[in-house]
């Protein structure tokens, strides 16, 4: 008999932790803090060395996941070099997803999670850009599975995907005005109709039974009865005992 226990690393049993998913115990040590002894991981140094516009934001991540800040002028040629040159290749496209921060510069950040199958290492990119048109080039020829995501950012956000090759909305309809998720887009309401059923009107039989729902008996025959009452108490009728 194998009793099933729980490896180091793993959460439960059977179940390894994934970088990103699994929560910390503890929040991870800030890169580059004076007197830890922290570095960063392999694969983020090796592409703060190859692109030295990259960096790495001061503020620490829960979840501990490598993190580069790219310029928007350098964002195609990073992701490049992650799918095809970086060791290990980071080949396959997590997610990406969108966050508006009216105080920035740059108010519209959008995050792209991609996960080396090789090691099961992820790391963590982040473009921003800004103003009233806010635009960034399309990674979906790099990565066709931005496709939808992007689409869904521009239609919540306004970010206009450059070279994309279908850029319309994806939730809501063409006509929409504005960008739900945007932190300046008003509140209100979108009045919701329901579908009511006719109303059902009582039916004679039950108005003739007092209301109650029942019918009132009746002979077999279909007639109302009043006939054989009419007979019964007629004089010389069977059963007077005449």
């Amino acid at each position: 008999m194998t009793t099933m226990g729980t490896a180091p690393g793993q959460s439960t049993p059977g179940t390894q932790s994934v970088p990103g998913q699994t929560p910390q115990t503890e929040p991870p040590a800030t890169p580059g803090a004076e007197g830890d002894g922290a570095k960063h991981p392999e694969h983020l140094q090796g592409l703060l060395d190859r692109f030295p516009e990259a960096s790495v934001p001061d503020w620490r991540y829960a979840d501990g996941l490598p993190t580069a800040a790219v310029p928007e002028a350098r964002l195609l040629d990073v992701l490049a070099w992650l799918r095809d040159e970086s060791a290990p290749r980071f080949e396959l496209l997590v997610d990406v997803a969108a966050a508006h921060w009216p105080t920035r510069e740059l108010a519209f950040e959008v995050t792209y999670l991609l996960h080396a199958v090789e090691t099961n290492a992820r790391i963590r990119l982040k473009c921003s850009t800004g103003g009233e048109a806010p635009t960034l080039p399309s990674i979906t020829g790099l990565f066709w599975a931005a496709n939808w995501p992007e689409r869904e950012i521009y239609d919540m956000f306004g970010i206009d995907f450059l070279g994309h090759p279908d850029q319309r909305r994806i939730l809501t309809p063409n006509d929409w005005e504005g960008h739900p998720l945007r932190k300046d887009f008003p509140l209100g309401e979108e009045p919701v109709e329901f579908y009511r059923p006719p109303a059902i009107t009582p039916s004679v039989s039950a108005e003739a039974g007092g209301g109650d729902g029942g019918a009132a008996a009746g002979p077999a025959d279909g007639t109302d009865g009043t006939a054989g009452a009419d007979a019964a108490g007629a004089p010389g009728a069977a059963g007077t005992g005449a």
